[in-house]
């Protein structure tokens, strides 16, 4: 019986240490705000991507980087990033300021930097990782567009912007996501128009029964080099006649 009583105050006595090295732990890097910045990062997947070791790196490099104003700037997620913009268009002097996972409010939060020398054009494709990742509806990203494109004309209003819409999917990888493709696209090119600046609609492009072509994919999401040569073929004669010049 002697033992037993031992043990369990042995027992106990662990506990007590593990808390209280926790509790210092806590403490000593920031106590109760330092527990509500981590359960934050756990529920908001937003500021999961953002604080993505991927994520910050590229960001803290492009930050370093400079633009002129007869750079083009290609703006936006994954589809972007993994693009050799530079290599297909090597007449002209492209940016690739892609991040893998970005949104359209991560775009925001870029886009001042981005133009404190305004580029002489923007090719912008962001939002689904907003319907995929963070599941907002149309009308959230539509609402974070009409922002992007009022900084853009309010800070670089020299700036040519051209408004991509946003690329189908796999049914089967993202079931009910394509349906709402089509009514960003159809918001995103009514504020293209509202605010005079072309929109690219790469959309028929890529699409094959209703969802994107599996010629040009091989995850659902991501583009290939058949998906890469499409689109890039069709931004050739908008490069060259009214870009390069």
């Amino acid at each position: 019986m002697a033992a037993v009583r031992w043990i369990s105050l042995v027992s106990i006595g662990l506990n007590i240490a593990f808390v209280a090295a926790g509790v210092l732990v806590v403490a000593r890097r920031g106590g109760w705000a330092y527990l509500q910045a981590r359960w934050h990062r756990k529920t908001n997947p937003e500021m999961t991507i953002y604080q993505s070791p991927y994520y910050r790196q590229r960001q803290s490099q492009l930050e370093k980087l400079t633009v002129s104003t007869d750079d083009i700037l290609f703006l936006g997620d994954s589809i972007t990033d993994e693009g050799e913009w530079s290599d297909w268009f090597s007449a002209v002097t492209i940016r690739n300021r892609g991040i893998s996972g970005d949104t359209t409010s991560g775009v925001l939060r870029r886009l001042p930097g981005l133009l404190k020398t305004p580029p002489q054009a923007i090719f912008l494709m962001i939002g689904i990782n907003d319907l995929i990742v963070l599941g907002r509806s149309p009308d959230q990203v539509l609402s974070h567009y009409q922002q992007i494109l009022t900084l853009i004309q309010q800070s670089a209003p020299q700036t040519q912007v051209y408004v991509q819409s946003v690329l189908p999917v796999s049914d089967a990888a993202f079931p009910g996501i394509n349906p709402k493709i089509l009514q960003l696209n159809q918001g995103i090119a009514a504020l293209a128009e509202a605010l005079g600046y072309r929109y690219v609609n790469l959309h028929p492009l890529f699409v094959v029964d209703g969802e994107i072509d599996g010629a040009c994919t091989a995850d659902g999401v991501h583009l290939n080099g058949e998906g890469y040569a499409r689109w890039v073929d069709y931004l050739r004669p908008l490069i060259a006649a009214g870009v390069a010049q």
